[in-house]
């Protein structure tokens, strides 16, 4: 049971990181560069991935699935404190 609620918990964030990235990549439009072998693409794709870091739209959506990975991690660690009194 201790198993499952840890891997529950980790889930969570592993999915808030897995979706901020994917929304970070998908902000930055890094999938349109073609070809990452040349060295001024791969600046170029950089350059817009920090660019986007600073950018509130980026960080709003963040922020919401950052609280909701609090949720679940503070609901599980209710439900265990519960079950062990």
């Amino acid at each position: 049971m201790e198993v499952l609620l840890q891997l529950l918990v980790a889930g969570a964030w592993m999915v808030t990181l897995a979706n901020s990235l994917r929304r970070l990549l998908r902000l930055a439009r890094v999938s349109q560069l073609q070809r990452w072998d040349s060295d001024i693409r791969v600046r170029s794709g950089l350059n817009r991935i920090w660019w986007w870091l600073g950018q509130e739209e980026f960080w709003g959506a963040a922020r919401y699935d950052v609280a909701h990975a609090l949720q679940i991690s503070l609901l599980v660690f209710l439900f265990v404190w519960r079950m062990a009194s």
